[in-house]
């Protein structure tokens, strides 16, 4: 009896739940074609809205008909064309008349500003070249029969000591001891005794009087008498490789000009060697 009451419950239980799920779907469907119903309505109130296909609505609800698509798309059309038929032609109508209407006057260009006259170049005058100093006259050579005699004593003197270990004297050459006695004679001017100086270098005197570009020079100044002495000197030097004692003693030089001047305070006296 209790089995029999427990199946007649549950019968009515499950008929009970259909029953709710069937009104559930009916208010569904209803749902579902009041909703269709609003958005036909909202297209027709839009008639510029062109529509070209009918598109799918949202997940879940029915396609618009084709025939309704049709007539919204031929009533958008007639409306596109009653509302811009005459603002086309007014706004044609306008384009040619703003062609043909006369340019605007231009107005006139301001004339140019004249150009400023050309200002000639000041051009510095040259500086002129600073005039070179005369060169000083040669000072007169002074000689006499001391000096002669002085010039003789020395190459005697030199010749002594080369024979005596066996070399060969040295010859007299006039050219070269004339430029030997011009030196002499600016060292009286200075009164003092050098190899390079006022009147150059010693290369620059001899080069061109021996002609051969090898020279040597000794120079020095005595007084009354005093050649022996100044040879002395020369000879007491140490061997070096160019002293005065060197140049007398080169085996190689074959030639000497010598040049005594006369100067305020002494004897000047130079001598030249050339191979």
């Amino acid at each position: 009896m209790i089995r029999a009451g427990a199946i007649w419950a549950i019968h009515q239980s499950a008929t009970l739940f259909v029953a709710v799920a069937v009104q559930i779907v009916a208010l569904v469907i209803v749902g579902d074609v009041f909703v269709s119903a609003l958005r036909v309505d909202a297209v027709s109130s839009q008639p510029t809205a062109a529509v070209a296909r009918v598109a799918p609505l949202a997940r879940g609800e029915r396609l618009m008909t084709t025939d309704l698509s049709f007539a919204l798309i031929r009533e958008t059309t007639q409306a596109m064309d009653t509302t811009s038929g005459p603002s086309a032609d007014v706004a044609l109508t306008q384009s040619a008349e703003g062609a043909l209407a006369p340019a605007a006057e231009l107005a006139p260009s301001p004339e140019p500003a004249p150009e400023p006259a050309p200002v000639a170049e000041l051009k510095p005058e040259p500086t002129p070249e600073p005039t070179p100093r005369p060169a000083p006259p040669a000072p007169a050579i002074t000689t006499s029969g001391a000096t002669h005699e002085a010039e003789l004593r020395m190459l005697g003197l030199m010749n002594l000591s080369r024979v005596n270990v066996g070399l060969a004297p040295l010859a007299l050459d006039a050219g070269v001891s004339e430029a030997a006695r011009r030196h002499s004679a600016v060292e009286a001017q200075h009164r003092y005794v050098y190899h390079d100086g006022p009147d150059g270098t010693a290369g620059s005197r001899y080069v061109p009087a021996c002609g051969n570009g090898w020279y040597g020079e000794n120079t020095g100044k005595v007084w009354g008498g005093g050649v022996d002495v100044l040879h002395r000197e020369f000879m007491a030097e140490p061997w070096a490789p160019i002293n005065h004692r060197t140049n007398i003693m080169d085996p190689n030089f074959r030639r000497a000009g010598i040049g005594a001047v006369q100067g305020p305070d002494a004897i000047y006296i130079t001598v030249a060697f050339c191979r």
